[in-house]
């Protein structure tokens, strides 16, 4: 093992969402720029990191679990927490004596710094930064992140993720995300062009534009003299006209941003835009909708739906889903279910309720038990499945155009514009990194793939 502060060996644990993905793969390369070497295995590290989650409590208590994991396998490593779990429970983190050193969200722009000053004094008698308090049961105020973790995050030879904006200002009733992330933040236009400039040179054919609200984009920069009012859609317009990819995807965007014009903007570049959306749904109950402060009514929600289908025919459109909310009924909840089929969803992702501290669902009466929330989550997964299978084996016999990236069982894998997973079964197999035009022959179930005998 590495012996002086500018070798030592690093291993970054990320839980919770692809936005923490990136944010992980981000403090990898600054730390390597300082000299670390990123290690694959916990007990080959000195420095060990993980970027938490806190959107359960289930994921909390997997953090908890692997510090002391950690803790007992590898004693002489120094722990470092980061991430959302960090930030809105630092104070329970702290009570725990196993990690070393806590760095709440606020401060993951600068944690590297932190984290290696704090690892050559070996300091675990302040555990947070000087500059912040212990916040217990997420009872602070919304912070302002200094700024944005940024780069791009290459997930195979021809994908990669660029975060364009981080934070949330909506108040979901169930949420912590926006204590946990604080308030809305965009990486200036120049920065985001620039970097999907550089991605193109090196070969990258899909970027994919990612945040915690990305339709928020740009609200925090009419306020900023050094860059000019840009919205989100404004955005997606320059990268469309301003770069030479070859694909362009977005990973989550809010029902309300899915306007006519931004439709429009999309649509007339069919060739570059991937036909793929994400639109957090949570409740298909106009009662429990209300309940959850979300900004939009189920027919809103269908309407969208309706919108992309007139531009986008073959969208996929996926959704999350929250079973369980307090005081859901079993008449909501058949709401629910009747509501995903009917709006046609092709991909359902489930996160049975969680109570979290500090929100406004907490106080709420009507709490279910945890085997009624459990068994409601299985329904809709069920439910998912057939969903996924028939928007799947309704594209047997169409033709898609698919970037080819990677191997699975031998065989070259790609995905089509709409983000099915499409496998090649014959002899033949088309060159990785390249999109071809492909027609599906039969679905496989259980691996979730469209085959392509040829």
């Amino acid at each position: 093992m590495a012996t002086s502060p500018e070798k030592v060996n690093t291993y970054i644990k990320t839980l919770g969402c692809k936005v923490n993905s990136y944010d992980s793969a981000m403090l990898e390369k600054e730390f390597e720029k300082n000299g670390h070497t990123i290690v694959s295995k916990p007990e080959d590290a000195e420095l060990l990191v993980i970027n938490s989650c806190s959107v359960t409590a289930t994921a909390e208590k997997e953090t908890r679990y692997l510090l002391r994991k950690y803790k007992r396998e590898n004693p002489k490593a120094y722990r470092v927490v980061t991430g959302c779990y960090a930030q809105i429970n630092s104070g329970e983190l702290e009570d725990l004596a196993t990690p070393h050193y806590i760095v709440p969200n606020e401060q993951k722009s600068n944690l590297v710094s932190l984290v290696s000053e704090a690892f050559k004094k070996k300091e675990d008698h302040s555990l947070l930064p000087e500059s912040v308090k212990a916040v217990t049961a997420n009872k602070q105020s919304q912070f302002k992140l200094e700024k944005v973790l940024f780069g791009s995050h290459k997930i195979s030879r021809t994908r990669a993720y660029i975060k364009v904006q981080d934070g949330c200002n909506n108040f979901c009733a169930y949420c912590q995300i926006p204590y946990a992330r604080g308030s809305s933040k965009s990486v200036p236009s120049d920065e985001i062009l620039k970097q999907i400039e550089d991605l193109t040179a090196d070969g990258i054919q899909e970027v994919i534009l990612t945040g915690i609200d990305i339709g928020d984009y740009g609200i925090d920069l009419k306020d900023d003299k050094k860059e000019e009012s840009i919205s989100f859609e404004a955005l997606i317009a320059k990268i469309l006209k301003a770069t030479g990819l070859e694909r362009i995807r977005i990973s989550s965007m809010e029902p309300l941003n899915m306007t006519e014009g931004f439709l429009k903007i999309l649509s007339r570049h069919k060739n570059i835009f991937c036909e793929h959306f994400h639109l957090p749904l949570q409740s298909g109950s106009k009662r429990i909708l209300t309940l959850m402060a979300r900004s939009y009514t189920k027919e809103f929600y269908k309407d969208a739906c309706l919108r992309i289908r007139k531009y986008f025919p073959d969208a996929l459109i996926s959704a999350d889903i929250i079973p369980g909310f307090p005081g859901e009924t079993e008449e909501e909840f058949e709401e629910s279910l009747q509501f995903v089929k009917d709006c046609q969803l092709g991909s359902l992702h489930v996160f049975p309720y969680s109570k979290r501290p500090n929100t406004r669902a907490m106080r709420m009466p009507g709490h279910l038990e945890q085997k009624l929330i459990k068994e409601r989550a299985k329904i809709l997964r069920e439910v998912g499945e057939e969903l996924e299978t028939s928007f799947a084996e309704s594209f047997i016999g169409k033709p898609l155009d698919v970037l080819w990236e990677g191997a699975k069982e031998t065989r070259l894998i790609g995905k089509s514009r709409n983000y099915l997973s499409v496998l090649f079964s014959g002899s033949y197999k088309p060159e990785s990194g390249t999109i071809t035009r492909v027609t599906p022959t039969s679905y496989d179930k259980e691996k979730k793939l469209l085959v392509v005998e040829k």
